[in-house]
């Protein structure tokens, strides 16, 4: 039987795993990011599912892949949860409902000049026109000068790491009773 401890560094180390696989599938920027978002969506059901039975097996000395499936399709409904918003949250809304605006200062709240850096940087990744909750969080404590796709990644990255840590760990706990 497999320590709470185990279970507590596979969870996390697993969830981190999961977390830069996200990361890296965004800063590629490889596909369209609605195909990227269910490509990391599936591939981390995937990597639960290996997890799972890595766990379940040093456990139990037995792997129940049907029961595994089934339950790991909480952590396919978290990411694929998270995917969703984040995916919404790169959609300029604001630009079809208020028209083009310039980008403001965020220290002042005036509009930046017309021609300067900052609006132009502004008006190329349109983040101004974007609602964005879940992301902000994250890029509030990532400085200025890292490009937008790092960002990008790092929010990937942090949004993964949690739903896949959370419902891993449950799982984890509940796979490795060995009565099932």
């Amino acid at each position: 039987m497999a320590s709470a401890s185990t279970k507590i560094i596979l969870s996390v180390v697993s969830s981190l795993i999961a977390g830069i696989i996200g990361m890296i599938f965004i800063t590629m920027n490889i596909l369209p990011l609605w195909a990227t978002t269910l490509v990391i969506s599936l591939t981390i059901y995937i990597y639960s599912i290996l997890i799972s039975a890595i766990y379940q097996y040093s456990s139990c000395n037995t792997v129940n892949i049907k029961s595994i499936m089934y339950s790991n399709i909480v952590v396919l409904l978290t990411n694929s949860f998270a995917m969703f918003i984040l995916y919404l949250e790169g959609i300029p809304f604001l630009k079809q409902f208020f028209g083009e605006y310039p980008p403001r200062n965020p220290y002042d709240g005036l509009p930046y000049e017309v021609g300067t850096k900052p609006y132009m940087i502004g008006m190329e990744n349109e983040n101004h026109y974007k609602i964005q909750f879940f992301s902000s969080i994250v890029k509030a404590v990532i400085p200025m000068y890292i490009d937008d796709s790092m960002k990008n990644g790092f929010v990937y990255l942090y949004w993964i790491f949690w739903m896949t840590i959370l419902p891993l760990f449950f799982l984890l706990s509940v796979q490795g009773m060995c009565t099932l």
